[in-house]
């Protein structure tokens, strides 16, 4: 929250840092930064330079802190103060630079943002932004999300310097830092060695300085993979740039493969560009299982929404993924191929898996009998629409696979399941997650809404649009795989999965299809 009584001094003793550790180091890539007391300082031109480092840096120090509070406590307030600097107070001046001074402690972090701007009356702005009245140039939406943070944010120098004091909930959180270790064949220094070979890193006189892994880990860990931060010296006279690259480490080398040329073929076609495909960059030798893209994902769709959940919002993000997905399912790439008998086998199994695993539950038989009911619409449909039962799929989409990266866009991720199946696969992914966060969040209304927008834009370029009815089925089976994977790691997840089944379960089709439904049955 915003406190303008708040001095440096006073935050600096929040967090037992009364005076400032000795030296600065280096930079945020240094080693200590991750676990011991520190003190850095790391200059820029703009939000887009130096975001992307401070995410990875601070998520890596804070890793036991739960996920949800690292975003809304630390990285969001921080992202907002670094564009304020660059738009209000350096005016988009690309000569002007930004300054952030960073104090590490065990109890916490205050982060210093100046900027090369004149100032501002801190105080009136305040005072109108407490008062409701107009007080931005553009939305407003960095002091909403610097007042609701529960981190303390204060102003100096003339408002030309923010201080962001972060307090995490949990403490002792080197212990989680220092218990994990990375085999050396993912190491820095091999991944240096590696990337060297491959030739985007070695043509014109490029050559990697340095390489810094921050593996993905602890609560705070955004489940995308280790980020390999690299430092290219410059090449014909241009100064030294950070590249940022995700690895995924795969459990089998088949699964590596299939994501690295799904991932390809699909980013090479340039689907959308309301939903972007990261590029891969190499599957290096040595490990086979390891695919590296060239992108560096924020948060997923559901985190995304959390924190940026407005009704209006998330219609919005529907509509994008709505028309992405009737891209991906139009398009002709060469995905894993399947015929139909084999397709048809591929959703009666997942059926039969679903109705076997819904019996062990204490639901009793009134959800499994409706479920079965559900499930024969599939089949159904398939032998009646031969056509649109074979298009290129993501094969397993959920909100999880969609993320928001650091450079502002969307991108779809995790290719490995991707082949030529029903894309009521995809649909009924997408629209299992939007219930349960609507239902969680807002209202049945809120889901309606959000879920004909998503349908509407599919459907209007769609080769083979899909009605409401019929999605019913496919979000019934994604619910059930989402209770199966959960129910192990997540009992909570699991009473709101099962509150979204019975929802759709309980929705009756429309006379229309009714109608139709009879007529089959009678012919």
């Amino acid at each position: 929250m915003i406190d303008l009584s708040r001095t440096r001094a006073e935050l600096l003793a929040e967090i037992d840092a009364p005076k400032l550790p000795g030296d600065r180091l280096s930079g945020l890539t240094d080693l200590r930064a991750a676990s011991v007391n520190a003190h850095v300082r790391v200059c820029g031109r703009g939000r887009d330079e130096l975001f992307p480092l401070l995410k990875i840096a601070l998520s890596e120090r804070f890793a036991a802190v739960p996920r949800l509070q690292i975003i809304r406590d630390l990285l969001l307030p921080l992202r907002n103060v670094l564009g304020n600097a660059y738009k209000h107070g350096n005016g988009c001046d690309p000569t002007k630079v930004i300054s952030v001074e960073i104090v590490l402690t065990a109890k916490g972090a205050l982060i210093a943002v100046t900027d090369e701007g004149g100032g501002f009356d801190i105080a009136l702005t305040f005072r109108r932004f407490q008062g409701q009245e107009s007080y931005f140039a553009n939305h407003g939406v960095g002091f909403r999300n610097l007042h609701r943070a529960i981190s303390m944010v204060s102003y100096e120098n003339g408002g030309r310097t923010v201080l962001l004091c972060f307090r995490p909930s949990v403490q002792n959180h080197d212990r989680v830092l220092n218990s994990h270790a990375l085999r050396k064949v993912l190491g820095a220094e091999w991944i240096q060695k590696r990337l060297s070979e491959v030739p985007e890193f070695g043509k014109d006189g490029t050559r990697i300085e340095s390489c810094r892994v921050y593996p993905a880990r602890g609560c705070a860990g955004d489940d995308c993979g280790n980020r390999y931060v690299l430092r290219l010296a410059g090449r014909n006279g241009r100064p030294a740039e950070t590249r940022i690259l995700t690895g995924r480490l795969h459990p089998t080398e088949a699964a590596a493969a299939s994501d690295f040329e799904a991932a390809t073929k699909l980013h090479d076609a340039r689907i959308s560009i309301k939903l972007h495909i990261p590029r891969p960059v190499a599957l290096l030798a040595g490990e086979p299982r390891l695919v590296l893209y060239d992108f560096d994902p924020w948060m997923n769709l559901c985190e995304f929404f959390t924190h940026h959940g407005r009704i209006k919002t998330l219609r919005r993000i529907a509509t994008r993924v709505g028309l992405a997905l009737a891209k991906l399912h139009c398009s002709q790439v060469g995905l894993r191929g399947a015929e139909l008998d084999f397709v048809g086998e591929e959703l009666q199994t997942m059926v039969v898996r679903s109705e076997n695993y819904l019996q062990t539950l204490p639901c009793g038989p009134d959800l499994v009998n409706r479920f079965h009911v559900a499930a024969q619409r599939i089949e159904s449909q398939a032998a009646s629409d031969r056509q649109r039962i074979l298009s290129p799929i993501h094969g397993a989409l959920g909100w999880d696979c969609i993320h928001y990266g650091v450079d502002g866009r969307f991108y779809l991720y995790r290719f490995e399941t991707c082949r030529w199946s029903d894309p009521g696969l995809d649909l009924g992914g997408f629209a299992a997650d939007l219930l349960c966060f609507t239902l969680a969040s807002y209202n049945e209304e809120a889901y309606r809404i959000c879920l004909d927008a998503f349908l509407g834009e599919y459907n209007s370029q769609a080769a083979h649009p899909m009605d409401k009815d019929d999605l019913l089925p496919y979000i019934a089976l994604a619910l059930v795989e989402r209770l199966r994977r959960a129910e192990a790691s997540a009992k909570a997840d699991a009473g709101q999965l099962l509150a979204a089944l019975n929802a759709v379960l309980t929705v009756r089709p429309s006379v229309a299809d009714q109608t139709s439904t009879a007529a089959t049955n009678s012919t």
